[in-house]
């Protein structure tokens, strides 16, 4: 990724976890494939932007992709010390740095803009090599008289397939929580098997 000393936020450990097979599940080394994910960017409540591949405003995960033990942790924000294995970069001020390049018009809060918009979009470049990347979210500018006027996240894939997406993982969620309370309905506490 990024070989200079400012590398946007990146957590290239947290990105290493994410291509690493032995973090895959069974059925997807079996098959010899490559797990999906989708890359979430979301501004969160201190303004600070989260980029995650475990959680997102959309929840779009594959948990038949990888380990339990992985997911679970991916989609917690306190997995390790210091922030989610999820989160894949961390811009924190994100709200402010774009208050100042387009209210204050600030030639380095707006380079910065660009180079976080630069860093994510090969982020998704590089999982996209490792992972079958469905989806993930950009940073789109627009412009007014030649000024950046608004900055925000957007999915790169059409609203009818995101939409398909969601309601692909509200049906996987819905079968699994079948074949939970089928399992359970068979448990039988006076049978060791």
């Amino acid at each position: 990724m990024l070989d200079d000393d400012y590398a946007c936020g990146l957590n290239q450990e947290h990105v290493d976890v994410l291509i690493y097979p032995a973090n895959w599940s069974p059925a997807v080394r079996d098959e010899n494939r490559k797990p999906r994910a989708y890359l979430h960017a979301r501004v969160n409540q201190k303004g600070n932007a989260e980029i995650n591949w475990g959680r997102g405003d959309h929840n779009i995960v594959f948990h038949e992709d990888f380990l339990t033990r992985y997911v679970v942790a991916a989609q917690s924000a306190g997995s390790v010390p210091w922030r989610g294995i999820g989160e894949l970069m961390w811009w924190k001020g994100f709200e402010l740095l774009v208050s100042n390049a387009i209210i204050r018009r600030s030639p380095v809060a707006i380079a910065l803009l660009y180079a976080h918009a630069a860093s994510l979009n090969e982020l998704a470049s590089v999982l996209a090599q490792h992972v079958n990347l469905v989806g993930a979210t950009a940073l789109k500018f627009t412009y007014q008289d030649a000024e950046i006027s608004s900055a925000d996240f957007v999915p790169t894939i059409p609203p009818d397939r995101l939409r398909e997406m969601i309601q692909e993982r509200g049906r996987r969620k819905a079968a699994a929580l079948r074949e939970a309370v089928e399992r359970m309905a068979k448990f039988d506490p006076e049978d060791p098997e």
